[in-house]
C-alpha cells in the first residue's frame, strides 16, 4: 500500500461506494449502513466499549449480536466497517494490491471505507457548496455519521484546512490536508475552543490570518469540541 498514492486509494474507495449505493438505490443522505448490511446478509456485532472519560467511542466490532446500549452512530459505524470487510477483496483488486492489512495516512482501509460510506464524496461536495462547512447542518443530513466522522471528511476535500478534536480540553486528534501541523493550537484556535467549551455554542473566530470554526459535541459526562481551521498563505508557511 505504500506504493499507492492517497488520491489513487480514495478514488478507488469512492468509486466502489458509488457502485454499492447505486445498486442499493440509495441516492441521498443519510446512508443506513445497518440496512445495507442486512441487504448483503451480513451479521454485525455492535459493541459498547468503555471510552475515555465515559465517552462512547465508535465501535469496530464485526460479528454477531446487537447490544442495546450501543449508540446509533456506533451501530452504523460497525455496519459500515462490516460492509467494507465484505468488499475488501473487490477493493484490493481495484487497487491491484496484495497487502492483507493496508493503511493510508495511519488509517486502516476498513475505517477509510466506513468514513466514505457514511459520508460519500460526491454528496459531501455538493452539500458543502449548498451549506458550507456548517458541521451542525451537515450532521442533520448525515444523521448516521458522528460529528467526528463528518469533520474528518473535510480533509478529503480540496480546500486546505486543519481539523482538530479536543476531548475534555485535551487535543486528541489533529490533522491537516496541507502543511504538517503540531498538536499545539494557535491562539485563535484556543480562543475559539474555549468559547465553545464554556458556552456550548458554535463560534467562528477570525484573527491573525486564521479563520476558525468551532462546534460543541457536549454530553453530561464529557465535552468534545471540533475545530476546522483555515489560515492565510503566509501563516501556512509559518506553520510549516
Amino acid at each position: 500500500m505504500d506504493d499507492l498514492a492517497r488520491d489513487e486509494v480514495l478514488t478507488a474507495v469512492d468509486r466502489l461506494i458509488e457502485d454499492v449505493l447505486s445498486h442499493a438505490a440509495m441516492t441521498q443522505p443519510p446512508v443506513s449502513a445497518i440496512e445495507l448490511a442486512k441487504r448483503l446478509g451480513l451479521q454485525v456485532r455492535f459493541e459498547e466499549r468503555a471510552g475515555r472519560r465515559g465517552r462512547d467511542p465508535l465501535s469496530s466490532g464485526l460479528a454477531v449480536d446487537r447490544k442495546p446500549e450501543a449508540s446509533e452512530e456506533a451501530r452504523h459505524w460497525a455496519a459500515a466497517r462490516a460492509i467494507g470487510q465484505h468488499y475488501k477483496k473487490d477493493l484490493m483488486s481495484r487497487l491491484d494490491a496484495t497487502d492483507d492489512a493496508p493503511r493510508i495516512a495511519g488509517e486502516s482501509l476498513g475505517n477509510l471505507f466506513a468514513y466514505h460510506l457514511l459520508v460519500p464524496a460526491s454528496w459531501l461536495a455538493d452539500d458543502i457548496k449548498a451549506i458550507g462547512y456548517d458541521l451542525q447542518a451537515l450532521k442533520e443530513r448525515y444523521r448516521t455519521a458522528s460529528h467526528e466522522v463528518i469533520a474528518w471528511r473535510f480533509l478529503d476535500l480540496s480546500e486546505p484546512c486543519i481539523v482538530t478534536i479536543v476531548d475534555n480540553d485535551t487535543v486528541s486528534r489533529r490533522r491537516s490536508n496541507g502543511v504538517r501541523v503540531t498538536r499545539q493550537l494557535s491562539p485563535p484556535e484556543r480562543q475559539c475552543q474555549r468559547y465553545v467549551n464554556h458556552y456550548s455554542r458554535p463560534r467562528t473566530v477570525q484573527a491573525q490570518g486564521w479563520t476558525v470554526q468551532g462546534w460543541p459535541v457536549h454530553r453530561t459526562d464529557w465535552k468534545l469540541e471540533i475545530l476546522r481551521s483555515t489560515v492565510e498563505e503566509d501563516e501556512w508557511q509559518a506553520e510549516g
